[in-house]
């Protein structure tokens, strides 16, 4: 019989008693070939059993080979490989962790003392690691074979298992343990094992555990003096959390004879830079015990320590401080230099502490300490060219579509209205790369796919023959008259209306501007270009697209109207004259539209937010606008279209309708906020929304309570690109005259007090941008007195904010606020708060 025939008599009729003989009687060439008939039977449907496992295993070569006939195939029978053994043992057997994880680390053993193979270092470490797992009890895994205690069980420290896990009572922590107190294991090789195995670095789980295992044994002071190198050698680790458990450990020994203190010092210099506050407190018990003892150290000690006066954590510069000023040299004019350099970064009681310590400066009362900082802008409105020659029109059009910029398409489109008569075959064929590139927006949402669609229609009536592009086009894309469905957002449907009229104007072959194209970045349109479009079109007896018109309009910014009013009644007839009255009337807008769409003054309410995860549902509390679409109809007017429009929109979208009208974007916010920003779980969108934050920041305009709220959920953000943002708006804003800052800090201090937002984001960022300048410590002090006003009870961190507060009052000199104190009043029994409190209502600068 064939040998495939008979492998597939025996796997269909599962004749498990013949399959080893078979297996036996094959040659090298005959296993090769039954392999090869293995492989191609699986893929035609065969699912694995023990017979094709174990054909597998005599018949594959390597252990990939074996891993890609039987992947995943854990049943493995025992004792039917035991009988294969007898004949045949693969060659690479003992290098097969995936193969041997299946059998177990005690028949492993058994195999290795039978000679069926020899048993790879790091497969014998992951095997025993995995065995506490098995049915044996720890005396039958660790004795029954010699080699496990004076071999194998040290492969736990040179390799990567799973030494870190533990199955019911059995632990390897415990055991190893166990077995060095019963003198069956070398203490001193497990503990220097411990610390190699952590220099391996492995994983941070296993470096952690192999520390803790270390400190598990309890070593004596004599034991740590051995090892003292070693345990240095960890302050080189990336692993931060690894350096107060080795801290706490030579904290036994740092003052013996035998320690290292200079070494010490140079293995831990890194340290002081860190801004971890559990790392720096053990540092500084640990360092002050050398200071005490040894005389000798304690210049080499002051210098060590200057570094942690970079942390802004008020009690670790105390700690410092008082280190130094107990065992530094007050006269030491080199120690005073280098002091000098980290003079901007002492808190005032540090500062205090310090005052021997710091070289005197003549007329300090009349130097200002602070960098100084320019009055700038986030954008400085540049013009904007619009496309003059068709030829660049024609460079432009494909990246239009294929880089979806927000203004491109305005400009495209002038450009079009401009250049559509000169627009012939010949044009139109060197346009293709332009559609190509629509047309790869076809499976795109939003002002994209609208723009595209409109593009696409255009080069349908244009080119008359078809091309094979447009055909394809045609087939992908809706009519542009039937663009709109049913949950279309209502801008969407404004600017489908406003491409619809324009559209009709390039059949008729008008040569008319676009009124609403920019002409000053990010947005704005000069009033007398404006002007001089509408000229035109009263010349040519046309009246504009009204949503082209409108969006124009709103889009004008708002300086020299009287100058502007006399040039438009000079340039323009009554008729096209009275199409500018919401520009000159200044209340047109007041008496249609509601007050706080308008200025952005909407209301906020505390709410809850149902969140899913899988099946379970939380309940999160968040801070929303009470803000809701109404129905429109279609004649309404663009600001009517805005201000009921948002859900659906996304990406670049968002900033065209901010810039749609940047003097009424309070309605896009509100709704952003609530969408992505209401709670501090359900968050996301954060590119999105810096960009957003950005293109508002460029329209340089003043802040509405509405972006207060943005900002101030902006600034706690998880996303640091995002909250960095935020406070880089609050720097460059909050020294204006027209920035409110107590409705930001009214508002930040409500989300505190709401538990919708973390201290912490807060503290560490004022702690970076403190003495900026004397304008923006005084604008911070203002804020923390709003947002410490507003908080109506004790949070996590308030001690922080009151730190930073009081740091804030001493170097503008200032008292403790009326208001704040009615709120020290109530929290002055309050453990933790107690001695700031007392030190903010007095302003009481303690020195030694």
């Amino acid at each position: 019989m064939l040998i495939e025939d008979e492998l597939k008599t025996i796997y269909l009729n599962y004749r498990i008693k013949e399959i080893i003989p078979f297996l036996i009687k094959l040659t090298p060439k005959e296993k090769k070939e039954t392999a090869a008939i293995l492989k191609k039977f699986l893929n035609k449907g065969w699912g694995h059993n023990h017979i094709s496992m174990l054909t597998a295993l005599a018949c594959s070569r390597t252990p990939d080979e074996y891993g890609k006939l039987a992947p995943g195939y854990y049943a493995v029978p025992v004792n039917l490989v035991d009988e294969l053994f007898d004949s045949h043992v693969p060659q690479w057997i003992g290098d097969s962790y995936s193969f041997l994880r299946n059998i177990g680390y005690l028949k492993v053993l058994e195999w290795e003392q039978k000679g069926y193979l020899k048993l790879n270092d790091e497969t014998g470490a992951l095997l025993l690691s995995e065995s506490l797992v098995s049915d044996h009890s720890a005396e039958d895994i660790l004795f029954t074979y010699p080699q496990t205690l004076t071999a194998h069980i040290w492969l736990l420290f040179e390799y990567s298992s799973d030494i870190t896990y533990h199955y019911k009572e059995k632990s390897w922590k415990t055991l190893l343990k166990d077995l060095a107190d019963q003198k069956k294991l070398d203490r001193s090789r497990l503990l220097k094992s411990s610390l190699d195995a952590v220099h391996l670095n492995f994983s941070k789980e296993h470096n952690t555990w192999f520390l803790d295992f270390f400190a598990n044994l309890e070593p004596t002071g004599n034991e740590i003096l051995v090892l003292q190198d070693e345990l240095f050698s960890v302050f080189h680790s990336s692993q931060h959390s690894l350096f107060v458990p080795v801290l706490k450990i030579l904290s036994a020994v740092i003052t013996e004879a035998g320690f290292k203190t200079a070494d010490f010092l140079s293995a831990a210099a890194a340290l002081p830079n860190l801004q971890i506050k559990n790392t720096l407190n053990q540092l500084l018990q640990t360092i002050e015990k050398i200071a005490k003892e040894y005389k000798e150290y304690r210049e080499d000690i002051c210098f060590f320590l200057l570094p942690v006066f970079l942390n802004k954590e008020a009690s670790i510069q105390s700690k410092t401080a008082k280190i130094i000023v107990k065992y530094g040299d007050p006269d030491s004019e080199n120690y005073k230099t280098e002091l000098d350099s980290y003079r901007e970064n002492l808190l005032s009681d540090t500062g205090i502490l310090l005052e021997k310590f710091l070289s005197s400066h003549e007329n300090d009362e009349e130097t200002e300490s602070y960098p100084i900082v320019k009055n700038s802008v986030w954008h400085q409105s540049q013009p904007v060219s619009s496309i003059e020659t068709l030829n660049d029109f024609i460079f432009f059009a494909p990246q239009v579509f294929s880089k979806n910029n927000p203004g491109d398409f305005d400009l495209f489109l002038d450009a079009l209205m401009r250049f559509n008569t000169q627009i012939d075959e010949e044009c139109l064929m060197q346009l293709e790369p332009a559609f190509k590139a629509a047309v790869k927006v076809k499976e795109s949402v939003g002002m994209h796919h609208l723009y595209a669609t409109f593009f696409v229609a255009y080069g349908l009536i244009k080119h008359k023959k078809g091309t094979p592009i447009l055909n394809q086009a045609k087939k992908d894309f809706p009519d542009l008259e039937n663009w709109v469905g049913k949950r279309t957002p209502l801008i969407f449907r404004a600017y489908h209306q406003m491409l619809l009229g324009i559209f009709e104007l390039l059949k008729k072959g008008k040569k008319l501007p676009l009124l609403s194209v920019s002409d000053h970045s990010p947005c704005w349109i000069d009033i007398r270009t404006l002007i001089d479009k509408l000229k035109i079109y009263q010349e040519h007896k046309e009246l504009p697209v009204p949503f082209d018109l409108e969006r124009g309009i709103l889009r004008l910014r708002k300086h020299q109207l009287t100058d502007s009013q006399k040039y438009a009644q000079n340039e323009l007839s009554k008729d096209y004259f009275k199409l500018l009255n919401p520009v000159f009337d200044p209340e047109y807008f007041k008496n249609r539209y509601e007050k706080p769409y308008l200025d952005g003054s909407f209301g906020r309410k505390m709410g809850v937010r149902k969140i899913y995860r899988g099946s379970s549902m939380e309940e999160t509390p968040e801070l929303i606008i009470p803000i809701e679409n109404k129905e429109i109809s279609t004649e309404a007017p663009l600001l009517e279209h805005l201000f009921n429009s948002y859900h659906g929109v996304y990406d670049r979208d968002l900033i065209r309708i901010l810039y749609t009208a940047p003097y009424f974007s309070g309605s896009v916010f509100a709704k952003k906020c609530n969408e992505t920003l209401s709670n501090a779980i359900y968050q996301y969108d954060s590119r999105i929304n810096t960009e957003f934050l950005d293109a508002w920041m460029k329209l340089e305009l003043p802040f509405q309570k509405v972006h207060y709220l943005f900002l101030s959920a902006a600034m706690f953000s998880k996303d640091k690109t995002f909250s960095g943002t935020a406070f880089e708006a609050i720097i460059l804003k909050i020294v204006s005259d027209d920035f409110d800052i107590d409705t930001l800090g009214i508002m930040i201090g409500e989300k505190i007090s709401f538990g919708l937002v973390p201290v912490k984001r807060l503290t560490d960022a004022l702690v970076g941008i403190m003495n900026l300048s004397s304008s923006h410590n005084r604008a911070f002090e203002k804020l923390l007195i709003s947002i410490l006003t507003a908080i109506d009870h004790p949070v996590f961190n308030l001690k922080k904010i009151l730190e930073i507060y009081y740091e804030l009052l001493h170097l503008n000199q200032s008292e403790t606020d009326y208001a704040v104190a009615g709120r020290l009043k109530e929290w002055e029994n309050v453990n933790n708060l107690k001695i700031i409190i007392i030190k903010l209502k007095t302003n009481e600068r303690k020195t030694l």
